[in-house]
């Protein structure tokens, strides 16, 4: 198996390594407390770089059964992905999928010295304790290379150093084996959106990608497909609808539905054609304040500690919490940077007469993370 993009030669991960044999790229399966979203895309034959959306399909996650990132119900979640895969007549029995928020810890731009690769592996292994809360042992590792630097005439990479608890990891490998499937990489669910998106990347330029999904919201400050930082803030979708459903009295699945309906405010005087999503919208206006400061309080780290950088001016937002409607432009008029919301579909071809176009279009933020999740697949089939 592969974690993060690497291979891994572990003992407890050696018997899902990639199968060399297999024609069908892996499909990538995205799972959050709230939804299991798969997606399974094809390269089209005789035109390079046009890639078919086949299938995708959603559904919800079985109650309490994911929390904090970690399967803690793999039965009930591989129950639900194996009908999931009959009912929407999924080909491959390949996955990729991927983990997030506190799941994931993301150290960008280390510093190691410029040396032979399999030389710089043994002393990312022997240094990454210092970077991490979390003995070394208990834990997946992988790097990648994402530039050189020069420090007082001395020549040095700039690695990313990526982890994630072998304890959480393991409840994945568990989960898709119990659903007849092969895991054959592990990828981080900001990676997978950048992946999902880079068609629209323009060079050098410096975005502030977003993904407000379950229980975090997960924040990369990115260039030319690089994470130059990266923080996750504890408040997710999840977070906004248990608040609905607690201050109004209501039942999670009618949050839900409110949730779903959300306008934002964005300069105070919007009238709502409905009373509940008013007392909603108001009933969310601290957390939502909360997340906004949150926000800018790590772009301004940002730029204290990376001077070098110009000014971020465009900021990207993606899955669950960017269906909610103003969302954008109310980080636009606090923030004061330019706001889009993320679409992936645009880059896919698909068959119209299968695929809804606007259904696509109004749920391509929630599906980023596992379309950039399929790519991968076919990338490195």
């Amino acid at each position: 198996m592969k974690l993060f993009g690497q291979e891994l030669t572990l003992s407890t991960v050696s018997r899902l390594l990639k199968n060399p044999f297999a024609k069908d790229p892996p499909i990538g399966i995205d799972i959050t407390n709230e939804f299991i979203i798969a997606v399974e895309l094809n390269q089209v034959k005789n035109q390079p770089g046009v890639i078919e959306l086949s299938r995708l399909a959603m559904t919800n996650t079985p109650e309490n059964a994911v929390r904090d990132g970690e399967v803690v119900d793999p039965s009930r979640v591989a129950e639900q992905i194996k009908l999931l895969m009959a009912e929407h007549a999924f080909t491959s029995r390949r996955v990729i999928t991927a983990v997030s928020g506190q799941a994931a810890i993301i150290r960008p731009r280390i510093k190691f010295p410029s040396i032979p690769l399999k030389e710089l592996k043994e002393v990312v292994m022997h240094d990454a304790e210092r970077y991490i809360p979390f003995p070394i042992q208990d834990v997946y590792i992988d790097f990648q290379v994402t530039g050189t630097v020069d420090e007082e005439g001395v020549s040095k990479y700039d690695v990313l150093l990526v982890t994630a608890q072998k304890q959480l990891i393991d409840t994945y490998i568990e989960t898709f084996a119990l659903a007849d499937m092969q895991l054959v990489a592990v990828d981080v669910a900001s990676f997978a959106v950048m992946r999902a998106l880079a068609d629209d990347a323009e060079e050098e330029q410096l975005n502030v990608l977003i993904l407000i999904r379950g229980e975090t919201t997960d924040l990369n400050v990115i260039q030319n497909g690089s994470p130059l930082f990266a923080r996750s803030i504890p408040m997710g979708s999840s977070t906004f609808i248990e608040t609905i459903a607690s201050n109004m009295g209501l039942e999670l699945e009618e949050a839900v539905n409110i949730f779903d309906r959300m306008v934002i405010p964005v300069v105070g005087d919007e009238e709502f054609d409905d009373p509940m999503v008013e007392q909603a919208a108001e009933e969310i206006r601290f957390l939502l304040k909360d997340l906004t400061n949150e926000i800018q309080k790590s772009i301004e780290y940002f730029h204290q500690s990376q001077q070098e950088y110009t000014r971020i001016q465009h900021l990207i937002l993606s899955d669950r919490g960017a269906k909610i409607k103003n969302l954008d432009q109310y980080f636009s008029h606090q923030l004061g940077i330019d706001v889009e919301i993320s679409n992936p579909i645009r880059h896919l071809s698909f068959d119209e007469n299968v695929f809804s176009l606007e259904y696509l279009n109004e749920n391509a933020p929630l599906f980023a993370t596992a379309i950039g999740l399929a790519r991968r697949g076919i990338e490195e089939n």
